[in-house]
């Protein structure tokens, strides 16, 4: 059947502008040239899988330098004037069950490990245990371990490869009963891009099929089903390509392509399914059942990216302006993962734009093969006479929730201010992930390092002591108060031990904590160190530079949380605006911010509890740090913020499509909801999915990140989209639309 009638959507478009939307003859365009477009992506995805592996050899730890704090400046100074220290320090175990450090085959085995280490041209220097003189603790008391202080070169990347480097040299070194093992930031990194991605791997096991299932329920069919997941893997792979070329520029770190395949997934399948199912409805609508009915198929891709396929575009957009608002936070790792996610939305709206209305003019009906039953598949896909004699369950909630639009509103607001509750407590931190790498090269010297030496070995606080802020030479007195300084530091419970060396007339001092680096104790003791650093500089002394990771760290967390204010703003104003300018109403815009605020507040509140306070902590298999990763709060507020758009312009911009349509505010809540509810709920189920999924991840960071999105998502389905949604629109009824309603 050849399909002559237009539907109502194409209607208004022509009528209000004499052609048709851009969308679609847009659709309408790729569906002419569909093998064309089909070709092109293929050759686009297959030159991405190339150059995947060559991204993943690029990455660096997790960067939380700030420009001009005193960390970064300890760093700079220390790279001038102490090279012989290295620009960071390994650490070296050797430890036995069967000798001890006084056997001749322990301190063989150590001079030989050692000796090896030094003719590394990776290597700076290396601090033998049985050289030191009792300089520093280098052997355990027990006489059963020792470590050796390697100090290597290179920036942050460059030390990627110096530590797989050493590691190879160490493969194979433990013997005679004596294990041998390496530690240290960027061997700790090396060991968490391989347990990140097998998280993702195990993650994405779990969550792809269970995806497939959700959507195959929701479109009915095993073929509507697949098409999202195929449009959305290759979104991703072209992303990866496209962060692989820019890996060539810039640095990115190991978390960016776990969050990418995160967000990606849950973003990519949502706004695939949005565009398969308004297709399909497309064609229930015009009665096709043949593929030769090309004309009636051209037509229904393009209402479908007229309507769904504009309404993805506007969401991946308020997604990116949320992103682009954390480029103010001067914290590399923000500005990675904020730039990898950007770059993912990009690329699976550019594929859904034009690889899926391709497939889907390419398959036609056949979309609807291998179907369930009629009666498990959505009404809209359905033919027309069979969809109208069933009632719809969606349709009489909505006229539920108008009728009682008071209750809902107080009710689900309040439950959405109860949850943000705990965000008042919330602390900052940075859990390194030594609980996931017990099973990894660098976990044995860990454990060796936290039971028999200080655990701050693995990252020791540095302190460069300059004669002003300048960076300039020390005076005779200045340098004695120096020494006094470290003196006093000895006594403080959190430090193990200290060093100093002294070169360009500037001081260095090295203080090893008692603590884990990661822990609140590290962070405090750092604090102490400057504050007692200012009083001494305040009083004639020295200036004192604080560096190191964890001085990083703390630097970081205020870096973040003087700028999340202006992220907030930023992100609620463009926003504003942006939406005024799509839907041309006042009323809804300020909606759409307040219930996004709750929901992603909501959120973070429950994340804090969980992960800060230690709720659920045996369920979901972690141990609480007492802090959240200095870097999640202000990236998953960006996230999140746009993840809830997401659902609020697809549900909004149906709504809007029957009150110009028809002119009745009620009429257009009740199709809204009845139209997109099995859609959204496909969508946000999708997304729990995904995103729990990696709850099963062994790094904890993955957990938060993971809990946090699910959670966003369930609340704003939930509680926003059915029942915040109606209610509110009943409430405000006409005046929704203003000024621009007709």
């Amino acid at each position: 059947m050849v399909d002559t009638a237009q539907q109502p959507e194409e209607r208004q478009g022509r009528a209000s502008t004499g052609r048709a939307p851009i969308g679609q003859r847009w659709g309408e365009f790729v569906a002419r040239h569909r093998y064309r477009v089909i070709v092109v992506g293929l050759l686009l995805a297959l030159g991405s899988a190339a150059l995947y592996p060559a991204l993943q050899s690029k990455l660096v730890g997790v960067d939380f330098s700030v420009s001009g704090t005193d960390s970064s400046r300890s760093d700079a100074l220390l790279a001038k004037h102490f090279a012989d220290y290295g620009t960071e320090q390994l650490a070296v175990t050797f430890s036995s069950t069967t000798s001890t450090t006084a056997d001749a085959a322990f301190r063989s085995r150590v001079t030989a490990v050692v000796d090896d280490l030094r003719t590394s041209t990776d290597v700076v220097s290396v601090v033998d245990p049985y050289q030191t003189q009792g300089f520093a603790p280098q052997i355990s008391r027990d006489k059963t371990a020792a470590v050796a202080l390697v100090g290597v070169r290179g920036d942050a990347s460059q030390r990627i490869g110096v530590a797989e480097r050493l590691q190879e040299r160490l493969d194979g070194a433990s013997r005679d009963g004596i294990t041998v093992a390496m530690t240290g930031y960027s061997p700790m990194t090396v060991d968490l891009t391989r347990v990140e991605s097998a998280d993702a791997t195990r993650a994405e096991s779990v969550g792809i099929p269970l995806a497939l299932l959700v959507l195959v329920l929701a479109l009915g069919g095993l073929v509507a089903g697949l098409i999202p997941l195929i449009s959305t893997g290759f979104g991703l792979l072209i992303a990866f390509g496209v962060i692989a070329l820019l890996a060539n520029v810039m640095t990115f770190d190991i978390l960016v392509t776990t969050v990418a395949s995160m967000i990606g997934l849950g973003l990519g399948i949502d706004y695939s399914l949005f565009i398969v199912s308004r297709f399909r409805e497309e064609l229930a609508r015009r009665g096709v059942t043949t593929r030769g009915d090309t004309e009636a198929i051209r037509r229904s891709v393009g209402v479908a990216m007229a309507t769904a396929g504009h309404t993805i575009a506007v969401s991946g957009l308020v997604v990116m302006i949320a992103l682009a608002s954390l480029t103010i936070v001067d914290v590399p790792a923000v500005r990675t993962i904020s730039l990898v996610v950007a770059v993912t939305i990009v690329c699976v709206l550019v594929v859904a734009w034009t690889m899926l209305p391709a497939a889907l003019a390419a398959l036609g009906p056949a979309v609807d093969r291998v179907g369930l039953p009629a009666r498990y598949r959505p009404a809209d896909a359905r033919p027309t006479d069979e969809s109208s004699t069933r009632g719809s369950w969606w349709a009489r909630w909505a006229r539920h929730v108008m009728r009682n639009p008071w209750r809902y509103a107080v009710a689900g607001v309040l439950l959405l201010v109860i949850c943000m509750i705990p965000i008042g407590s919330i602390r900052y931190g940075v859990d390194i992930g030594t609980a996931a790498l017990r099973d990894q090269p660098s976990g044995p010297a860990n454990t060796v390092l936290s039971q028999k030496f200080a655990a701050g070995t693995i990252s020791p606080i540095t302190t460069v002591f300059t004669g002003g802020s300048d960076g300039g030479q020390l005076s005779d007195s200045q340098a004695e108060r120096a020494v006094e300084f470290e003196y006093g530091l000895r006594t403080d419970p959190r430090v193990s031990y200290t060093y100093s060396q002294s070169n360009d007339g500037r001081s260095l001092m090295v203080v090893i904590p008692a603590v884990a680096i990661d822990s609140t104790d590290a962070i405090e003791l750092v604090q102490s160190i400057r504050d007692k650093a200012a009083t001494m500089t305040a009083d004639g002394g020295p200036r004192a530079y604080v560096g190191g990771t964890t001085a990083l760290v703390v630097d970081a967390s205020d870096e973040i949380s003087g700028k999340m204010p202006w992220v907030i703003v930023l992100i609620l104003g463009f926003s504003l605006l942006y939406l005024g300018l799509v839907f041309r109403s006042v009323v809804i815009p300020v909606k759409a911010v307040v219930m996004n605020v709750l929901v992603t507040g909501a959120a973070l509140g429950l994340t804090v509890a969980v992960f800060q306070w230690g709720w659920l902590q045996s369920v979901l298999g972690f141990t609480s740090a007492g802090y959240i990763q200095v870097y999640l709060p202000v990236t998953v507020f960006a996230v999140v913020f746009g993840l809830s758009m997401d659902y609020e312009v697809f549900l909004i911009g149906r709504m809007r499509e029957v009150f110009r349509r028809d002119g009745d505010s009620d009429a257009a809540v009740v199709d809204g909801i009845e139209h997109t509810a099995r859609p959204i709920t496909a969508a946000a189920a999708i997304m729990v999915v995904v995103f729990g999924a990696f709850l099963s991840a062994d790094v904890l960071e993955l957990k938060q990140f993971g809990f946090a999105l699910a959670v966003a998502v369930i609340f704003d389905a939930i509680l926003v989209r059915m029942m915040l949604v109606p209610a509110m629109m009943t409430l405000f009824g006409s005046r929704n639309w203003w000024p621009g309603h007709r």
